[in-house]
């Protein structure tokens, strides 16, 4: 494919599904969503992303899902059965960076992010990492950005990959790529286990996600146990709501790095 500057790669044109319908996070339900000036529940952040990452993924292949990075910034709703496009194009040739957008069927911009091929992995420092036990329910950190500094460490989320059993994550992403058939994992799928991580540190309500760095260091095994950790980078309120955000990294066994994503959300809307 000739990735030259400027070069438009093939665009993914999507039916957005907002599988979030029965979530506890009540933002992605008509009602809940109403109660914030919204016209309609909320497509989660992480289909989002997922939808940006297609013409990546075809364009790139595995290739970028094991050592690529990128970001996404979610600017404008998504809504459910919205028409929705993903575009990506060449900004930079050596190394290989992409723009991106999600548009709606309106051309409305609703996210924007860029994505590349670093010649080089960032050094990952394990300690900047440290594990920690999950809270309890009754023990999560109050949702409101009082509650947290820069540096408190998140407890950390133990599961075990299972490919088999992503059939319909990857039907809730509206992903098709036989990539994802093949005994590799969905960059989605780790947007999805940073917000398990918010909601298993803070008690939270109605929260919204709302920008995702990512770089990948090496593609997880099926079957691989796997950790999720991290801690608090900043905290911030931007005309009412209360951001946080979070360093995280997936790590395999013998702590081999899969990703890091700074992951970032509205803990607490305006009222």
């Amino acid at each position: 494919m000739n990735l030259a500057l400027g070069h438009n790669l093939p665009p993914y044109n999507i039916v957005a599904r907002n599988y979030g319908a029965a979530h506890a996070n009540k933002i992605h339900s008509d009602e809940g969503a109403a109660e914030h000036g919204f016209a309609g529940a909320l497509v989660p952040g992480v289909a989002m992303y997922a939808y940006l990452t297609r013409p990546l993924v075809d364009a790139l292949g595995a290739d970028w899902l094991e050592r690529g990075a990128m970001t996404a910034k979610f600017i404008h709703p998504v809504y459910d059965g919205n028409a929705v496009r993903a575009e990506a194009s060449v900004s930079s040739v050596e190394p290989l960076s992409l723009d991106l957008r999600l548009l709606n069927y309106e051309n409305q911009l609703c996210a924007v992010g860029k994505a590349a091929m670093p010649v080089g992995l960032p050094t990952i420092f394990v300690s900047a990492y440290p594990t920690k036990t999950l809270p309890g329910e009754a023990f999560r950190w109050p949702a409101t950005i009082a509650s947290v500094q820069a540096g408190d460490a998140f407890g950390s989320l133990e599961f075990t990959l299972d490919l088999a059993a992503q059939s319909e994550f990857l039907e809730n992403m509206v992903d098709d790529s036989p990539l994802y058939r093949s005994g590799i994992c969905h960059p989605a799928f780790w947007i999805a286990q940073a917000n398990e991580m918010f909601m298993q540190n803070f008690a939270l309500g109605m929260w919204i996600h709302t920008a995702s760095e990512t770089q990948h260091y090496s593609l997880a095994r099926d079957g691989e146990r796997l950790t999720m950790r991290g801690q608090v980078f900043e905290t911030a309120e931007r005309r009412g709501h209360e951001i946080v955000t979070a360093n995280l990294a997936i790590f395999g066994e013998a702590d081999r790095a899969i990703a890091t994503i700074k992951h970032s959300a509205i803990i607490r809307l305006a009222k």
